[in-house]
């Protein structure tokens, strides 16, 4: 078994597909005002503001993205309108990572094996 896909709740549909596209390169395959789906290198990262079961408020969420060059990465992201909450760095268990917030409580980890 593989986990296809992931789906979030956030507060501007249209804001965060854009942003995660811009930021992480991420193809954009559905965008509407509200549920946005995005491939993130095979990864379906869908993005919804309602859903069809009650959920609240998410938090605790981080999705992993590999890059060969963790300081671009992070400048692309912070350009196209990302917080950088930590980084780059190199982590305790053996990666270079930065951790990037926006919009909606998602963190995205920028990361490559060191």
């Amino acid at each position: 078994m593989t986990v296809q896909a992931i789906d979030l709740q956030v507060d501007d549909v249209p804001a965060a597909t854009r942003m995660l596209s811009e930021a992480y390169g991420w193809r954009v395959v559905a965008a509407d005002p509200n549920f946005g789906e995005l491939d993130a290198g095979g990864l379906r990262v869908m993005l919804s503001r309602d859903a069809m079961v009650p959920w609240g408020q998410l938090d605790g969420v981080i999705l992993h993205h590999h890059v060969d060059d963790v300081d671009a990465a992070v400048d692309r992201a912070v350009a196209a309108g990302a917080e950088l909450l930590a980084g780059p760095l190199r982590t305790d268990w053996g990666t270079e990572a930065a951790y990037l917030r926006g919009p909606g409580r998602l963190v995205v980890d920028v990361c490559r094996d060191a």
